[in-house]
């Protein structure tokens, strides 16, 4: 079966410049693209989530031995917990023992955990090799997947996670969408992936907002043609970004927009909210922090409530915790430099900025207009 209406976006960054694939039924003609991006691994270690072992994960295998490419498939649980120096160690130790070389390549083939775990793997193994990303999550295509943001979480002496703490930038060769494998994905999944899309608009495609909005309906229903360009239009921000700053020393500081907040919902409630629920409540509060700064004005945070509750996203935390608590949890995040939290505010649609040394009484309020107490 042949791939169906391919789109590309090229990702330009200092160090590297490497396609965005996106087409329906990419997954099955892996080892095809590999080579027409100049990659010819003498071996392929496919690390993926056992989630899609037998479907997305045993189509990339049957590409790559139908071209007569040896393979290793390396399945992990892909939780936010096994994002840890012990799985990186396994995975390397896995990649030793089945041969695969200085001359070979990683095929990460899951969501954002398997993305950043297999991403380090590759950065780190024999100092480096070539790393291809297959993401099956609509949250991995959008964001995760491009820009070259590898780690692993380190834990903290009270047990909570110092989530991709270890880590280094290292830009993959490929990357391949296939929006079919979004078609298994649980709702609640695709939603939080919608999340980053609405963060993306908000930073840089205010339209775009309405245009999700008006086509939720395909969107929840998993329609390839409809995937594909929410993909492609959030792909295109993405390189954009990445390409003017690829380590983070400046613009791309605007792709955290929201997620200090989320970091701190996610430390304090756990499992309670995904990952994309809690940067969809962030985002949210950081459109009432720019307000109660003087900066922005409620049109904003009016727009993200309004597509956030039209997509199904929350607009408050599931179950509220105190504000000291969070903003407590917030000082721990790692975008906190030089003793100052650093934040991501819209001043207006398509117009976001990094501040400082923000007010408590602000984040109090901003804490609260989404239900902390």
């Amino acid at each position: 079966m042949q791939m169906e209406g391919l789109r590309s976006v090229i990702v330009r960054t200092d160090t590297a410049g490497y396609p965005v694939e996106i087409a329906r039924g990419a997954v099955r003609h892996v080892a095809e693209r590999m080579a027409a991006a100049g990659l010819r691994p003498t071996s392929v270690a496919i690390i993926c989530d056992t989630a899609v072992e037998s479907s997305a994960a045993a189509a990339v295998d049957r590409s790559l031995r139908d071209a007569g490419i040896p393979v290793a498939r390396i399945a992990m649980n892909a939780s936010e917990d096994m994002k840890t120096l012990g799985t990186l160690g396994d995975l390397c130790e896995r990649m030793l023992a089945d041969g695969i070389d200085r001359a070979g390549a990683v095929v990460a083939v899951g969501g954002g955990v398997v993305g950043d775990v297999a991403g380090f793997a590759a950065a780190t193994y024999m100092r480096g090799i070539a790393c291809v990303q297959v993401p099956t999550t609509l949250l991995a295509m959008v964001d995760a997947a491009v820009g070259g943001k590898t780690a692993v979480n380190l834990a903290r002496p009270d047990g909570s996670l110092a989530k991709n703490i270890i880590g280094s930038f290292a830009q993959p060769i490929l990357v391949i969408c296939d929006p079919e494998s979004l078609a298994t994905l649980p709702t609640r999944e695709l939603r939080s992936g919608l999340a980053e899309c609405v963060k993306h608009a908000v930073i840089a495609d205010p339209e775009m907002l309405a245009w999700i909005a008006e086509r939720i309906d395909p969107i929840l229903a998993h329609d390839p043609a409809t995937l594909a360009e929410l993909v492609e239009r959030n792909v295109r921000i993405k390189a954009d970004v990445v390409g003017a700053d690829e380590r983070e020393q400046g613009r791309r500081a605007v792709l955290n927009l929201g997620h200090t907040f989320a970091h701190a919902i996610e430390a304090l409630l756990h499992d309670e909210c995904t990952h994309g629920e809690a940067v969809a409540i962030g985002t949210l509060a950081a459109c009432r922090l720019a307000v109660e700064l003087g900066l922005g004005t409620p049109d904003a945070e009016h727009a993200v409530r309004s597509a956030l509750q039209q997509i199904g996203l929350p607009t408050a935390i599931p179950s509220p915790r105190s504000v000291a608590a969070l903003i407590e949890a917030m000082g721990s995040d790692k975008k906190k430099q030089g003793g100052t939290l650093r934040l991501v505010v819209p001043f207006a649609l398509g117009d976001v900025r990094l501040i400082r040394d923000v007010p408590d009484p602000a984040l109090d309020a901003a804490w609260r207009s989404v239900g902390a107490r």
